[in-house]
């Protein structure tokens, strides 16, 4: 049932305004005081609030302005009822988020039809916040799915990476094929768990279940240890990794997310760079704050579809160059790391130029 508030110090207005609304068909709330009908409108979930613009203690107007500042969920439509008519009057009003106005004296078929403007709004409002709520369940839904799922299969993938690569390392007793094949393996097992982290990355972050534990840790040695993970992938295309990792104040981070941010750089650098070209880790201290890049020299990202890359699941028109995989959820996810630990990242890029993405890290973040 729609819940109606009357709110005018004129007793004669509010009788002929809640005579001629049907009880039955709402519920009704009456007050003369400004005060009184602003926390009526709090405390019974009021759907539509009729307001005189003179009010006792409180004006329509500026109760008006507070409840569109407060408003989380659940519109109120709010009816204006007033003497006024002067345009600069009008417009007041509608900026202080008022929906419709009815001048006194009420004019009740008038006044009914605004009523009616009103119901139609508050009943789409609810039939999308029942949407909302059909569409947060199913995404619930997903998220376990998948989270179940890359779980799963996130084990033996592990193990073939791992045992093709430690064959790779002592090729001596095969044949090229063998070799040839087992690179093979190795990349696309590669390719697989990486999916099979974002997904199960994605389903926590969007759980609200994605924990970050700070401590104090080096930056250098994060990236150096993720430079040695990756230095096979960049071997295989040729590619040289160069260094320039600066001293720089040691800060609170969870080692494991800002790896994941880091190795998620890296590999995404010699994903999209071309054979033998080059890729260049800096490290420093820019003030305040620390500031991790990673520059290819790779095909750059188009300027229109710029605004995609923290999207999750986007994929841009440029590929990788040697037909690695990509779920489009790394930035993501790096981006959300970055957040939860009072950073940012940031990145240039043009195109036949490469790109360049940064970590940026406040030396004394708010959150610590």
């Amino acid at each position: 049932m729609i819940k109606i508030l009357i709110a005018d110090d004129d007793g004669a207005t509010r009788k002929m305004i809640s005579q001629c609304l049907d009880e039955k068909k709402y519920s009704l709330f009456e007050t003369a005081n400004g005060l009184e009908a602003y926390a009526i409108i709090k405390k019974e979930n009021i759907n539509i609030a009729i307001l005189d613009w003179i009010l006792p203690d409180m004006t329509g107007i500026d109760i008006c302005k507070k409840i569109r500042k407060e408003q989380q969920s659940g519109y109120v439509f709010i009816v204006m009822l007033t003497v006024k008519n002067e345009r600069d009057d009008l417009l007041e009003g509608f900026a202080a988020g008022v929906d419709e106005y009815v001048k006194k004296p009420v004019n009740l078929l008038e006044f009914q039809a605004r009523i009616k403007v009103g119901e139609r709004i508050i009943g789409l409002e609810q039939s999308l916040m029942q949407k909302q709520k059909e569409l947060f369940d199913i995404n619930q839904m997903k998220n376990k799915f998948l989270g179940i799922a890359a779980h799963d299969l996130r084990n033996p993938i592990i193990s073939i990476r791992g045992f093709s690569e430690l064959v790779l390392k002592d090729p001596s007793n095969l044949t090229d094929d063998q070799k040839e094949f087992l690179s093979i393996i190795y990349t696309t097992s590669r390719g697989m768990l990486a999916m099979l982290n974002d997904l199960l990355d994605v389903s926590l972050i969007e759980s609200g279940r994605m924990e970050i534990n700070k401590r104090p840790e080096s930056l250098i040695k994060i990236i150096q240890d993720k430079v040695r993970v990756n230095s096979f992938q960049a071997n295989q295309k040729q590619i040289s990794i160069h260094q320039e990792l600066l001293t720089v104040p040691s800060i609170e981070f969870d080692s494991q997310r800002i790896g994941q941010a880091v190795d998620n750089l890296i590999s995404n650098a010699i994903k999209f760079a071309p054979y033998g070209t080059n890729i260049y880790l800096i490290l420093r201290q820019d003030g305040d704050i620390i500031k991790f890049s990673v520059r290819d020299e790779g095909p750059g990202i188009p300027r229109e579809e710029q605004h995609l890359l923290f999207s999750e699941f986007h994929r841009l028109s440029i590929r990788p160059t040697a037909g690695e995989t990509s779920t489009g959820l790394g930035l993501a996810i790096t981006k959300k790391i970055m957040e939860a630990h009072g950073g940012t990242i940031e990145f240039e890029s043009s195109e036949g130029a490469g790109s360049t993405f940064c970590l940026v890290f406040p030396i004394h973040p708010m959150s610590l």
